[in-house]
C-alpha cells in the first residue's frame, strides 16, 4: 500500500507529456512572423483619390461628353459665323441660347469631380477627424493584407480575390469585388520597389 502511494507521488511530480497537438502549436508560435515580399505606405488624400477616380470610371462617358462640348461649340461658332455673313438675327438669338449650355457642360466636367471630392473629404472628417487616410499594405506569397491606421482595422485577402490592375501616375489600384479598390502608392514601398511590384503582382491577379 505504501509503495502505491509512494509511486502515485512520484507520478505527480514528473511533468506532463505534452500531446503532438501542442508541440506543434508550440514550435508554430517560436517560428518567426512570415516576412513580407512588398510592403507600402498610401497617404490617400482628395487629391490621390481624384487620380483614381478618372482611371477606374468607364470611359465611354467620358468621351460622350467631351464630344458634347465639342460639338456645342462648334455650333455656336457656326450660328456666329452665319449671323455675321447672312445677318440672321435668328442665328445670333440661338448662338446665344447655346451658349449658356456650353458653360454648363465645361462646368460640370471640371467642377463637379472636385466638389465629388470636397464631399468626400468632409466624409472622412465626420469619420476619423482627418482629411486623409493613412493605409499600411502588406503583399505575401499568397495573399495580402491591408491596415487602416485611423481605425486599426486590418484586411486581409487571397490573391484569387483580386480581379484587375489598373496603374496611374502615382498609383497601383487593385480592384476585388464589384467596385472595391486596394490603393498602393508608388513612392510609398518601404519594401521592394514599384517596378518589381508590378511584374509580382501582375502574375498573381486571380489566382
Amino acid at each position: 500500500m505504501d509503495e502505491e502511494i509512494l509511486n502515485e507521488e512520484r507520478q505527480k511530480e514528473l511533468p506532463d507529456e505534452e500531446t503532438p497537438e501542442e508541440e506543434q502549436l508550440e514550435e508554430e508560435q517560436q517560428e518567426p512572423l512570415e516576412t513580407p515580399r512588398f510592403a507600402a505606405e498610401t497617404v490617400l488624400n482628395a487629391e490621390l483619390q481624384l487620380e483614381a477616380s478618372k482611371a477606374v470610371s468607364p470611359r465611354l462617358p467620358r468621351l460622350i461628353s467631351i464630344f458634347l462640348i465639342v460639338f456645342a461649340a462648334a455650333a455656336v461658332g457656326v450660328l456666329f459665323w452665319l449671323y455675321f455673313s447672312r445677318g440672321d438675327k435668328n442665328n445670333l438669338i440661338m448662338a446665344i441660347l447655346v451658349i449658356p449650355l456650353v458653360a454648363y457642360m465645361v462646368y460640370s466636367r471640371i467642377a463637379m469631380p472636385k466638389k465629388a471630392m470636397q464631399r468626400w473629404e468632409q466624409k472622412l472628417i465626420a469619420s476619423y477627424g482627418c482629411r486623409e487616410l493613412h493605409l499600411c499594405l502588406e503583399f505575401y506569397d499568397k495573399a495580402l493584407a491591408q491596415t487602416l491606421k485611423e481605425s486599426g482595422e486590418l484586411i486581409t485577402e487571397g490573391y484569387s480575390a483580386l480581379v484587375e490592375l489598373k496603374e496611374t501616375e502615382r498609383l497601383f489600384l487593385l480592384r476585388h469585388g464589384a467596385q472595391q479598390w486596394y490603393f498602393v502608392e508608388k513612392s510609398g514601398f518601404t519594401v521592394g520597389n514599384a517596378d518589381d511590384f508590378r511584374a509580382f503582382i501582375s502574375e498573381r491577379i486571380g489566382g
